[in-house]
């Protein structure tokens, strides 16, 4: 079983039985579920995962002005949860929540994510909040919300950029594929400048990445999950299969065969441009990606993103 499941479970069998015997006018302010950091929340745990921070666990979030009133009540509830769940210890004592679990405000939880209470409301402020937060504070899942504000924050992060800051990012990523992989990945390869190369070759793949996300309308996780992720879109499967065969000719010979890695790089850019393409948001002539993210940037209607210099995204 993994994690969400066994949290999902935990908090069934466990906590809402309790509750709904002994308090049950609480969850008119409540919502509880597990969402958040760690890798059960994205459903990406194995065993790998279990040798911290994993186990049975669940938050309860209520409005901020809320949160003395009903902490003595809801931790009397985690005082009564049994110490293991399906054999596995629970994370619910103080020393084992590490801030992932437990009782927060909703202003409270989401702006350590977004850095606001509320949600986002300018380009400029969504724009200023790193995607991966995004995809942490919209992870998981939520058992229940009877009192609802939590969803509604919840939903409106899901509904996804502003189009102007999508533009924006993804004209950014353009650019830093055709900067770092059409450019200086076969320069710093010519020199035998390896560590160079691995450089430039990460920032292709992350940028490259991060596009399927975009055009996906999805947030892109934290880097070390960003390809796993990346393989549950269904529009990003060529540009997967190109980007394998990239990495597959880099481990097999390095930087030391820089007409392969143009080859291979060319590829994943052909796919890019076929998918802005048909997505209608650039016809900009040629596969040289800076020209599509200058095409694509031309096309935002709020200035103070237009205006940014192309790479910032």
């Amino acid at each position: 079983m993994q994690g969400l499941e066994l949290s999902r479970e935990f908090y069934r069998r466990c906590a809402a039985p309790m509750m709904e015997k002994t308090m049950p006018d609480v969850f008119e302010h409540l919502a509880v579920g597990l969402v958040g950091e760690g890798s059960e929340c994205f459903g990406f745990d194995d065993e790998h995962s279990r040798d911290h921070d994993w186990g049975p666990a669940f938050c309860f979030w209520c409005p901020d002005d809320k949160l003395e009133a009903l902490r003595g009540r809801l931790e009397g509830v985690l005082n009564f949860l049994p110490e293991t769940f399906e054999g596995v210890p629970s994370r619910m004592v103080p020393e084992k929540r590490i801030g992932r679990c437990g009782l927060f405000g909703i202003g409270e939880f989401y702006s350590k994510f977004t850095r606001y209470k509320r949600p986002p409301q300018s380009v400029e402020e969504w724009f200023a909040i790193p995607e991966h937060f995004l995809a942490t504070c919209t992870n998981g899942e939520v058992f229940r919300d009877d009192c609802g504000e939590f969803s509604a924050y919840r939903q409106t992060l899901l509904d996804y950029y502003p189009e102007d800051v999508r533009l924006k990012k993804i004209a950014a990523r353009c650019g830093t594929m055709a900067q770092s992989g059409q450019y200086n990945l076969l320069r710093t390869a010519k020199r035998g400048d390896a560590v160079a190369a691995l450089q430039a070759l990460s920032k292709f793949v992350e940028a490259a990445l991060s596009l399927q996300f975009l055009l996906s309308k999805k947030y892109m996780p934290f880097y070390k999950w960003s390809f796993r992720a990346c393989q549950e879109l269904p529009t990003a499967q060529r540009v997967l299969a190109k980007l394998k065969i990239l990495m597959d000719s880099y481990n097999a010979a390095g930087a030391n065969d820089p007409k392969v890695l143009e080859v291979n790089i060319e590829a994943v850019c052909v796919e890019c441009v076929a998918q802005l393409r048909q997505a209608g948001l650039s016809f900009a002539d040629g596969d040289w990606l800076m020209s599509h993210a200058e095409y694509i940037q031309s096309r935002i209607g709020v200035d103070s993103m237009r205006n940014l210099p192309v790479l910032i995204g």
